[in-house]
């Protein structure tokens, strides 16, 4: 029987640097990485040291190289080929969000891992925040009259200066830093009914947008959600916040990335306050959860739990929203989710 997972990291980005490096070398346990790839040679020798694993010049080699998990972290617009190459290989992949652009490309995915009996993994990690466990727990009980989400960070224009931004290979705020934000949105609240949104560029030169707001109604009791998300700010992240607005308490989500809980019930004359038993400090937008996304699969694999881990399918009501808020900003109008063909100009 096996006592360690092995895993091959595709793209060595800013999530490498940020937070994946930390958590295989501090946080996980019975796991560890095997091999490494990236275009840039001066990242494949660093991370060779750092992670004391073996590198390949070529993805067709790396492909080749026996492991139990891809773990992909390239540019988005690649996610969908990447993900192809690697099940062409027999291989199961965990995929950074999002783990495709457009609905058509992440259904076609699930088929041919349904088809091969692979496993096919998306990393959203923020849903897995004590602070968002606990407020989707609370809010069942809840009669909820509307909510609104903010996300305040700041990307310097050298930040889009190369993949960032583009259409096919990013996408804005929304479809980058709001993504995350987005989903939580549906997890909360489940499927959107429809929305209506309006983009612009306030500070920062890009073929998508730096700033984005949107109207979301979602099915549910028809909660409506206003939507206001930029990276025009300077010089730091401030805040994603999502604010739940009930009968008789305000629910808030806050901190960098959703990860301190606050409640305020209207009835007391006391201001709310952080509850921190279910909030987490966090060093930066990355969060702290992309250690239980891993440590969730690598149990699951070692028949240590028996709980499933979030695979890329079900995010597929995040990934179409993501489209249908792009959509309606071009074409003037109210979209929704029960449209069929549902294509904006995200991804190839």
């Amino acid at each position: 029987m096996k006592n360690k997972i092995s895993f091959s990291i595709l793209g060595l980005g800013r999530v490498i640097e940020k937070r994946i490096y930390f958590m295989f070398k501090k946080e996980l346990k019975n796991a560890y990485v095997k091999t490494i790839f990236d275009k840039n040679e001066k990242k494949l020798n660093k991370y060779k040291k750092l992670f004391n694993c073996k590198v390949e010049h070529s993805l067709e080699k790396f492909l080749n190289i026996k492991t139990d998990f891809v773990y992909i972290a390239t540019e988005s617009g690649n996610h969908f080929s990447h993900i192809l190459k690697c099940f062409k290989k027999n291989k199961n992949v965990i995929v950074e969000k999002p783990p495709v652009l457009k609905v058509n490309q992440l259904i076609t995915l699930n088929k041919i891992a349904k088809k091969k009996n692979l496993k096919f993994y998306t990393v959203f990690q923020n849903r897995l925040n004590k602070s968002v466990q606990h407020v989707k727990n609370i809010i069942k009980k809840e009669k909820i009259i509307y909510s609104n989400l903010n996300l305040v960070w700041s990307r310097p224009q050298k930040y889009y200066y190369d993949w960032h931004g583009n259409w096919n290979m990013d996408g804005g705020v929304l479809a980058q830093q709001g993504i995350h934000y987005v989903d939580l949105l549906i997890y909360l609240f489940g499927q959107p009914l429809k929305c209506i949104s309006s983009i612009s560029n306030k500070v920062n030169k890009l073929q998508a947008e730096d700033t984005h707001s949107s109207l979301i109604i979602f099915k549910k009791n028809e909660i409506s959600c206003n939507v206001s998300m930029s990276t025009a700010f300077r010089p730091v992240d401030y805040e994603a916040s999502i604010n739940i607005y009930c009968k008789d308490k305000i629910i808030t989500l806050k901190g960098l990335c959703c990860n301190e809980v606050s409640v305020h019930k209207l009835k007391s004359k006391k201001r709310s306050s952080i509850i921190k038993k279910f909030s987490q400090k966090v060093p930066s937008g990355y969060g702290v959860s992309h250690k239980k996304v891993f440590q969730k699969i690598i149990d699951k694999e070692l028949k240590k739990s028996g709980t499933t881990p979030l695979k890329a399918i079900e995010t597929i009501g995040t990934i179409k929203l993501i489209n249908m808020m792009y959509i309606s900003f071009f074409k003037k109008r109210w979209v929704y989710f029960k449209e069929k063909n549902l294509i904006s100009k995200l991804g190839n």
